[in-house]
């Protein structure tokens, strides 16, 4: 495979790190839900206290109002993601975002190019000769005092930006539900994914370091056991989308609906980036994999030995 310079040959060169995160969200459920009681109003928050334990265990479990959690910001930098990626994670509506800009400066020039192309004997040569394209005319226009704001225009969608995603934990997992759906969603899949990485990364450090009680961590590790895809609960499949239907099979058709939609499916799902990105995770990240995801991806490698030897 030939490489260019600045070029990113799937998504392996995206990062995602956790700027902050509510580190007193225990002590904060107790301020909110100790309101509501007017016997509880003076008792002051200690992680031991059973009343308390319950309270954010009622949190916890949606047993109380939701408040507390609709206040648990988090914050992450995402970096080297596609302009394709930023407009789906934008769409987010609760959440806010703080991304670099192509307007005051010029642009660096990285492109994404999905794996699926970029290993293409067919396609790979015009990828890049496009992206080489975009890119010399671009320099040009720079060149020539055509302002960024207008060269921008002249940009593939797959070039590279980097952002800050500010969002609370309920629409962080609401989000994750759709995003991290194999049959439906891509590059941003794996961004929730390492966002998901990165939280339980510094939860741990956290904790290690004493810098967030024993009440907070189980708040975030409970809380964040709802971080999959919409049918995982039910182990089916239950995508609607048109796309690929329940093609990738990590569950069964939650129904004959499912499987109507499966079978008529507008494109393959082994010629899809995402299929190549998943069989790259089980190699070399298989960290980022979910329940029943090993399984699906050695069944793909099992049929394409069976395939071979026809």
């Amino acid at each position: 495979m030939k490489t260019l310079p600045n070029t990113s040959y799937g998504y392996e060169n995206i990062n995602v790190s956790v700027v902050d995160f509510h580190k007193r969200i225990a002590q904060h459920i107790w301020d909110v839900y100790k309101m509501t009681w007017r016997d509880l109003q003076d008792v002051k928050y200690n992680e031991n206290d059973a009343r308390v334990q319950k309270a954010v265990d009622d949190v916890i479990k949606m047993r109380a109002l939701p408040v507390p959690r609709e206040q648990c910001i988090i914050t992450f930098r995402i970096e080297n993601i596609s302009r394709v990626c930023l407009a789906q994670l934008t769409r987010q509506r609760k959440a806010a975002f703080n991304v670099e800009s192509q307007m005051p400066q010029a642009v660096n020039h990285n492109v994404i190019v999905p794996y699926n192309i970029a290993i293409s004997e067919k396609y790979a040569e015009r990828a890049n000769a496009l992206a080489e394209a975009s890119r010399k005319l671009y320099d040009d226009l720079i060149e020539d005092g055509i302002p960024y704001q207008d060269a921008r225009y002249l940009l593939l969608h797959g070039q590279t930006t980097s952002l800050v995603y500010m969002v609370d934990i309920n629409t962080f997992i609401h989000s994750f539900t759709m995003r991290c759906e194999n049959n439906l969603s891509d590059e941003i899949n794996l961004v929730y994914r390492l966002c998901l990485n990165a939280l339980h990364e510094a939860l741990n450090l956290n904790a290690q370091y004493g810098a967030i009680d024993a009440l907070t961590y189980k708040f975030y590790k409970e809380v964040l056991k709802n971080c999959d895809c919409l049918g995982a609960n039910q182990k089916k499949g239950m995508n609607r989308d048109a796309v690929f239907g329940n093609s990738f099979k990590r569950y069964p058709d939650a129904n004959s609906d499912i499987t109507d939609i499966t079978t008529n499916a507008a494109c393959d799902f082994k010629k899809s980036a995402w299929f190549f990105e998943l069989d790259r995770m089980y190699d070399n990240n298989p960290e980022l994999l979910f329940d029943g995801e090993k399984e699906m991806i050695e069944k793909w490698r099992s049929d394409n030995e069976s395939d071979k030897s026809i």
